[in-house]
């Protein structure tokens, strides 16, 4: 599997397309006619979007969005606590939108893919990482990359009442932590091209945060300003759930 930093509208509408896929199939979220799933944060500068490909097909996807006046997805469910991180002058970056196809959820895929995020931050000069996921996934996270969970549980409605933490790493400190994932992406930085990313502008009347219906809203006002017509060409793999 090669990784590569999404560098065309195309390859960004590919990440969203499996990340649609994937939730679909594991009962996160409803059909859409866009077949396509992002969160409205990620449409901005500060946005990475991380494409697995093998045998050229889209076989895994991960993106990052970079704390700013825009706020994070996760402020959603946890702003007293991504508050607290920023009072304390913490360069936030979401990690997010996690999908991959089920013979790609091994282990060593996952690291990859966090990884590749992480060198995204490093690019960014931006060192502290904060993403929501079950909490069943939480000790990975604390193993491999020395994360810790702030605040409670919450229920994610944008995901059907999926139950979801928040877990924040500061990668700026990895020396003391001695986390091996960390120290191997501040020692290499790998060949992830994030200046020649794909840069979406978000359209003014485009915001963060609708209330009713909220997904089909929010590709409404999209659909003509931003996403192009879906006629993709590139292959595409099983959607069994295969979400980490």
């Amino acid at each position: 599997m090669k990784l590569k930093v999404a560098s065309s509208l195309d390859e960004v509408i590919e990440g969203w397309r499996l990340v649609y896929q994937q939730y679909v199939a594991a009962a996160l979220i409803e059909m859409n006619p866009f077949s396509v799933f992002t969160f409205p944060e990620y449409i901005s500068r500060n946005a990475a979007i991380i494409l697995g490909k093998e045998g050229g097909c889209n076989v895994c996807s991960v993106s990052g969005v970079l704390d700013s006046n825009s706020g994070l997805p996760l402020d959603s469910y946890f702003a007293n606590e991504i508050g607290a991180l920023r009072k304390q002058k913490k360069k936030l970056i979401e990690i997010g939108l996690l999908a991959s196809v089920k013979k790609y959820t091994h282990f060593s895929y996952m690291v990859s893919l966090l990884s590749a995020i992480a060198r995204f931050g490093v690019y960014s000069g931006y060192h502290d990482y904060v993403i929501g996921v079950h909490p069943r996934r939480k000790s990975f996270f604390k193993e491999v990359y020395d994360f810790t969970q702030i605040g409670e549980t919450k229920v994610y409605h944008r995901l059907h009442k999926a139950e979801v933490v928040l877990l924040y790493a500061d990668a700026q400190h990895f020396e003391t932590k001695a986390k091996q994932a960390w120290k191997n992406i501040y020692a290499n930085q790998g060949d992830l091209n994030f200046h020649n990313r794909y840069i979406l502008e978000k359209p003014e009347d485009v915001h963060g945060h609708e209330t009713s219906d909220y997904f089909m809203s929010f590709f409404r006002k999209m659909k003509k300003k931003i996403l192009p017509p879906f006629s993709l060409q590139g292959k595409w793999c099983s959607v069994r759930p295969g979400l980490f």
